[in-house]
């Protein structure tokens, strides 16, 4: 019942805007214009354009196009105020007279807000988050309960997306999530995405896009989406930079960035690191089989501290007015270690429950990842006489190195020497190689067409060199039937077509299909020569949006995705950290194919609200999902352990979700704004492999965002989420958060200081999870340190005088100047 809401109320809000029609038999004329920048004379597009009676009554809106234009229809004779609006910009009105004829005005140029040349300070006019026709925006920058934090931090504030206590992101409910960063892919998210995306920190992040229904030019990896990361980058003219640290009693963090251009060459540079201060947090478990016959008990505290760092340096040099290039480098690092001491009661009992033996031990573990990654591209642009027609030749490359590892010792309570234990290192390398043409033509004046062709070659190599103790002598040998050796290559072809038209004045149309061929070879020492079929997939993709009256759109979305496995997915490495408790990945993974529809309202306010509501289907068939096997004995290579459960990566038949996402900005005073946040959706699992085979779940999550603008130069936010625990193999946990923060400008708003409170009245996230199946259940705490108090500085340094470049759309090479 709560998924038919929303389409009831989308029906009413379109009904309402058709009966606001003009009466009938009266003769109605359409109103059209351009609007650019005066300064550089580039077309604008999303200024919102108002239409005001004599009473200074809003009676019809609109947006412009990519082209700048606009089209006011069904207007009757009468005088009117046309009011020119776009963030950065000077508000324009002119008087428009419609006398028994259309009417077309001469172009119109808005001046930029920052108009002095010499000796400015750059403050950026962009809202926190911006809806878009085929994307959500989020500026980093905006938001302050995010400052001095990690990109996880930012993806909390943003609708659709779901963050759990441990960095793992769902979109829509969908934690298949391609990330991009500055639109290209990064091997530092193949090992783990939550661990990278806690190595990035705020401060090096200008903005955040959402794509929830990627059009055929983007890859068709990912079948929730895609989230792209912007990392800062300036096109202002001069040398300018801005420098940021942040200090807290859990996490800190500094960046550097800085830039210099000069006519038509400009050069940015960039360093970051973070460090998350060692925190303890205990945990315990309590897992009975279903036969009641065996029982384990732990309770452990675990260390934990993370670090990273990222530089680089990128370069942009336009040789004339229509040939440009762009070429990027850069190094990112970043890893984690763990150290936990555990209490361990293994406990056998009859068929009639009485106690037949109760075996204590201590296990003292180390658990650590490592990951590397050189980053380089470059993309060429030749721009020809036709406006709009553009020719572009890239190629990026990612080259990642991963390197996990264990050391486990087991001891039988009051005995010094260990019983049993184990340790590993498993170095790897994650490459991929992109190379890509894309043009683009204007066929008319509102008809575009786009295509091109994509190569890229993936390989996946991993190895390990298990040794294990043998408790007689006390010594560790290596173990070669744990051992082994993987090389897992793949390349995929690739090619699009996608043409961007409308149908009418108030209907944009965006559709097109992309084209994948995949061939994958892997060798393992294990089995030589594995033999992976090759296979196809045609990916259509449909947008359409309709502009209502009053600012108001509604958009209907289809896209056909698909997830391949990664580095994590695939890799066979098997972490006996804790012997009761094994993790290992799947190489005999198969792609994950995904078909989503979307419709969406979206309506902006002449107060500065903004109300966005977005119903949502999606259906993974096959579907990828971690999965948990008990097993009484197990064996890897010549060890055999005992009272063991399995958890990897496992293709079930198929998910399905469906549900809305409402999400608003609320202007309830001249200084405070709020942004609610309320995702519902049910979940609908398939798995063959699972007892029942049919697993149904309701997800709920909702967050709320309060700030208060005090004065010009001093504001304050609060934020608060919760997200319920999920259905699968037994109830995930809860998860709830809650944040303060302040941030103090100076200096001419050069500089800024901070203050930054999470959970300050709760030093631990207290979570209970659970884990069923037919044959085990496990009750599963901890305690996860999440109180912490921090400051944060800002200061941007430079002379510098505007100069505004017209961005393409698309950010795949060349993300967005800060402006």
């Amino acid at each position: 019942m709560r998924l038919l809401l929303l389409p009831i109320l989308l029906l009413s809000i379109i009904t309402t805007s058709f009966c606001q029609q003009q009466p009938a038999n009266t003769t109605t004329y359409q109103l059209s214009s351009k609007i650019l920048d005066a300064a550089t004379k580039q077309a604008l597009e999303y200024v919102t354009i108002s239409l005001l009676n004599s009473n200074k009554k809003v009676i019809n809106g609109t947006i412009t196009n990519k082209k700048g234009e606009f089209v006011l229809a069904k207007i009757s004779n009468g005088t009117y105020t046309l009011l020119i609006q776009s963030l950065g910009y000077v508000d324009a009105t002119q008087q428009v007279v419609i006398q028994n004829n259309a009417l077309n005005l001469a172009i119109i140029e808005l001046r930029s807000k920052s108009t002095d040349l010499n000796a400015v300070t750059v403050t950026s006019k962009r809202l926190a988050i911006e809806n878009k026709l085929d994307k959500t925006v989020f500026n980093v920058e905006k938001d302050i309960s995010s400052q001095g934090g990690v990109a996880t931090d930012a993806l909390k504030k943003i609708p659709g997306v779901t963050v759990d206590i441990d960095g793992n992101v769902e979109l829509l409910g969908n934690p298949s999530v391609k990330f991009l960063i500055d639109g290209k892919p990064s091997a530092i998210f193949g090992n783990s995405v939550a661990d990278a995306l806690q190595s990035i920190p705020n401060s090096q992040i200008q903005s955040i896009e959402v794509i929830t229904s990627p059009s055929a030019k983007y890859d068709a990896s990912g079948t929730g989406g895609i989230i792209n990361i912007i990392l800062k980058k300036s096109k202002i003219e001069g040398f300018n930079g801005n420098l940021s640290m942040a200090a807290g009693t859990r996490l800190e963090n500094a960046s550097l960035n800085t830039s210099y251009k000069k006519g038509n060459f400009g050069i940015n540079a960039y360093f970051s690191g973070n460090a998350q201060l060692t925190a303890s947090s205990p945990n315990g478990l309590d897992r009975l089989t279903s036969t009641n016959t065996q029982r384990l008990l732990q309770e452990s505290t675990t260390d934990v501290n993370r670090n990273g760092y990222k530089t680089g340096l990128s370069i942009d040099w336009a040789f004339n007015k229509t040939t440009s290039m762009t070429a990027a480098m850069g190094f990112n690092h970043f890893g984690f270690k763990n150290h936990g001491t555990t209490n361990q009661h293994s406990i056998v009992y009859d068929a009639n429950g009485n106690e037949l033996s109760n075996t204590a031990s201590n296990r003292n573990a180390d658990n650590s990842l490592s990951v590397t990654d050189f980053e380089n591209s470059m993309a060429f642009r030749k721009q020809f006489k036709k406006e709009g027609q553009e020719l572009e030749i890239a190629y990026d490359g990612t080259f990642g190195k991963n390197t996990t590892a264990y050391n486990q010792q087991q001891f039988y309570t009051g005995i010094s020497s260990a019983f049993a234990g184990a340790y590993s290192t498993n170095p790897g390398k994650e490459n991929e190689v992109n190379l890509e043409l894309n043009y683009t033509h204007p066929i008319t004046k509102s008809t575009v067409l786009e295509t091109g062709f994509r190569t890229t070659f993936q390989s996946i190599i991993s190895n390990a060199d298990v040794f294990t103790l043998n408790a007689n002598t006390g010594t560790f040998s290596k173990d070669n039937l744990q051992s082994y050796a993987s090389n897992y290559r793949r390349t995929i072809y690739a090619g699009y077509a996608s043409a961007n038209f409308s149908l009418s004045d108030n209907i944009e149309v965006k559709a097109g299909a992309r084209y994948e061929y995949t061939i994958s070879k892997a060798d393992y020492s294990t089995a030589h020569n594995v033999a992976i079929p090759n296979y196809a997939n045609l990916a259509p993709s449909l947008m359409i949006g309709y502009k209502l009256p009053n600012q108001q759109s509604i958009k209907l979305a289809y896209s056909y995705r698909i997830e391949r496995p990664d580095f994590r997915d695939l890799n066979p490495f098997i972490n006996l950290a804790d012997p009761h408790n094994i993790t290992t990945g799947n190489p005999n993974l198969q792609p994950e194919v995904g078909n989503q529809v979307q419709l969406s309202y979206n309506k902006n306010y002449e107060n500065g609200g903004n109300l966005n509501m977005v119903a949502y289907y999606q259906r993974n068939s096959p579907d990828i999902k971690p999965f948990t096997t008990y097993y009484a004995t197990y064996k890897v290579g010549d060890s055999t352990y005992n009272d063991v459960t399995l958890t990897t990566r496992t293709t079930i038949s198929a998910e399905v979700r469906a549900g809305v996402n409402i999400s608003g900005s609320l202007p309830i005073s001249s200084k405070a704004t709020i942004r609610p946040n309320i995702q519902l959706f049910n979940r609908h699992l398939n798995n063959p492999y699972a007892v029942p085979n049919i697993t149904d779940a309701f997800g709920f999550r909702v967050n709320l965002n309060l700030s208060y603008q005090y004065s010009k130069t001093l504001v304050a936010e609060v934020f608060g989420n919760y997200n319920l625990g999920m259905k699968w193999q037994g109830k995930q946990a809860d998860v709830y958060a809650y944040t303060f923060a302040f941030r103090k400008q100076f200096n001419n708003n050069k500089a800024s200081f901070g203050f930054i409170a999470v959970n300050p009245f709760n030093h631990y996230i207290y979570q209970k999870s659970q884990q069923l199946t037919q044959d085990f259940t496990s009750n599963i705490y901890r305690n996860v340190p999440y109180r912490s108090f921090g400051i944060t500085f800002t200061y941007k340094f430079g002379k510098v005088k505007i100069s505004k470049v017209k961005e393409p759309e698309n950010f795949n090479y060349a993300p967005p100047s800060e402006n």
